[in-house]
């Protein structure tokens, strides 16, 4: 019978210390500890990925996505926005909100919103701040949202922290932008690409539906005209992930019997 000992395989004996009662139960809690911490993980569900892919009334190329992830256990819903726009020539194709559901749950306050900021100076070339910081966004700050269950996270219109898409221009910088990101004093200092904001969510649950109903660009909050893709990353349910641990703990058990 062949046993692991976390470095290599070690042949079991009828006098190994592995049939001690000691270690057996080991073996248990050790089972119940890793079903433990699969069942809480299963409270922070990986969500669902909205991808927007269409034009603006330039009409340019804009994209983003939009990536939920929720925590049942702190009723907290974590949302990541990113720019994937190719390329930027102006504020219209700023990334500024979106619209969104969540089962008809009503997000209470928007507890953090974070990101890198960028600016970026006449001649196209830019600088990030070291880290994440504090950005200016708000939680149906804008009317007409809420309607019904719908709300609408967004930066403040003609504001700083819209989410700009990645550098293209030879630098690569923003050379192909006009004077509405280059040195704009108004618009500067942007997101760098992506944001990521927490809201707290009362009686949110793993398995609560989430949907997107318009990616909003440019200064006005204007929603994008194109095609969003909706997945939804599938995680095994918790007992399941609970029951295989303690199951190859047992296994592991018997055969070294």
């Amino acid at each position: 019978m062949i046993e692991f000992n976390g470095k290599c395989p070690v042949r079991c004996t009828p006098d190994s210390s592995f049939r001690s009662g000691a270690l057996r139960r080991r073996i248990l809690v050790v089972a119940l500890m890793i079903a433990c911490v699969f069942c809480w993980a299963s409270a922070v569900l990986a969500g669902p990925v909205f991808s927007f892919s269409g034009t603006n009334a330039d009409p340019h190329a804009i994209s983003g996505t939009a990536e939920f992830t929720r925590d049942a256990l702190n009723d907290k819903l974590t949302v990541k926005l990113t720019n994937t726009t190719p390329i930027t020539y102006d504020a219209a194709e700023l990334f500024t909100g979106i619209t969104f559901s969540v089962g008809g749950l009503s997000p209470t306050l928007l507890l953090s919103d974070t990101g890198v900021q960028r600016d970026v100076a006449d001649d196209g070339s830019y600088t990030d701040t070291a880290g994440p910081v504090d950005l200016s966004w708000g939680l149906d700050v804008d009317l007409p949202y809420p309607v019904g269950d719908v709300h609408q996270l967004s930066f403040h219109p003609d504001a700083k922290d819209g989410i700009l898409g990645p550098p293209s221009g030879v630098g690569p910088d923003y050379s192909d932008a006009n004077g509405s990101i280059k040195g704009n004093p108004g618009h500067n200092p942007f997101a760098a690409e992506m944001a990521v904001f927490e809201l707290s969510v009362p009686g949110l649950e793993a398995t609560t539906p989430i949907s997107v109903t318009a990616f909003l660009f440019g200064t006005a909050l204007t929603p994008g005209d194109g095609v969003t893709i909706f997945k939804e990353e599938i995680v095994p349910e918790p007992s399941s992930l609970a029951l295989l641990a303690v199951g190859m703990a047992l296994l592991a058990w018997r055969r070294c019997r």
